[in-house]
């Protein structure tokens, strides 16, 4: 009979990795900690959306039991763990400063908070197999690379934004980007597994743009201005992803390697602060 886990138990192993591994910004331990406290969202690996995110992103994006079926071919998957790590408020007002690229907080915390963000995967991978339930987190996969596809354009396996949206986290602004309960400014994890846990409701319901000042109302616009390319039109449809991944791949690399003084992933991030859904969800939604 395999061991029962409860969300309670979910949520403290989460804090508990991310307490061990969380790191002060820049390496200054009189600095704040890359990381806030996460919060967690759970969705029933059984929701039709999921499938729907095959004819919204593409054929190729896996399915919860698509993805779990990988390593263990006799599993049935039932539930999707989904955290948000909302950023600290340092790299947000560093960022929120900048024009054309990233500040080096925010610069930092996009490289070496998803370094963290990976050990969150993990660990959260081999405690639900700890007590006796199949997991993976897909992002982790081998079979998860980055590439451009038809339609679809730069993309992955398995997208950590429409799989938080689906377990109630938050919905999406017109820059692509998850608004949840404590804003746009985050990173997301998920783990796939075989436990049977209770999914949350989504309080939009299924409406994707709901806590969007821009869909929503029409006012707000904000992250249009903000992109120092031009890549966030008036609605979604506008989006031009190509656009914003050549700076944020190409010019910002280039720009970091000169600057930064590390290797790494340093993304942008202009367009998720000095906006009003930084932090929290736009008041009035």
């Amino acid at each position: 009979m395999k061991a029962l886990v409860t969300r309670s138990e979910i949520k403290d192993t989460l804090e508990s990795i991310l307490e061990k591994e969380n790191c002060h910004l820049l390496n200054d331990n009189n600095a704040e900690l890359i990381w806030h406290k996460p919060f967690i969202r759970i969705a029933s690996a059984k929701d039709p959306l999921f499938a729907q995110l095959k004819e919204l992103i593409g054929d190729f994006h896996w399915t919860p039991n698509e993805i779990l079926q990988k390593r263990y071919p006799e599993s049935t998957a039932q539930s999707v763990i989904v955290w948000c790590l909302p950023a600290s408020e340092s790299a947000r007002i560093s960022n929120s400063k900048e024009i054309l690229y990233p500040s080096i907080e925010w610069a930092y915390t996009r490289t070496f908070g998803e370094h963290i963000n990976n050990k969150l995967r993990i660990g959260m991978e081999q405690f639900l197999l700890s007590r006796g339930f199949d997991s993976i987190a897909p992002q982790l996969h081998e079979e998860n690379v980055v590439e451009r596809r038809p339609g679809a354009g730069l993309s992955c396996m398995w997208s950590e934004r429409h799989t938080a949206f689906i377990a109630g986290a938050g919905t999406f602004g017109i820059s692509g980007g998850l608004i949840t309960e404590k804003g746009i400014a985050h990173r997301l994890g998920s783990v796939v597994t075989a436990a049977l846990l209770k999914p949350d409701i989504r309080p939009y319901g299924e409406d994707p743009f709901a806590w969007c000042l821009k869909s929503a109302k029409g006012s707000c616009g904000v992250c249009i201005e903000r992109c120092p390319i031009g890549s966030i039109g008036e609605t979604h449809l506008e989006r031009d992803k190509d656009l914003c991944a050549n700076h944020g791949y190409g010019t910002i690399k280039g720009y970091g390697q000169m600057n930064f003084g590390w290797e790494g992933d340093y993304g942008c991030g202009l367009c998720q602060t000095g906006v009003p859904c930084e932090f929290q969800k736009p008041l009035g939604l």
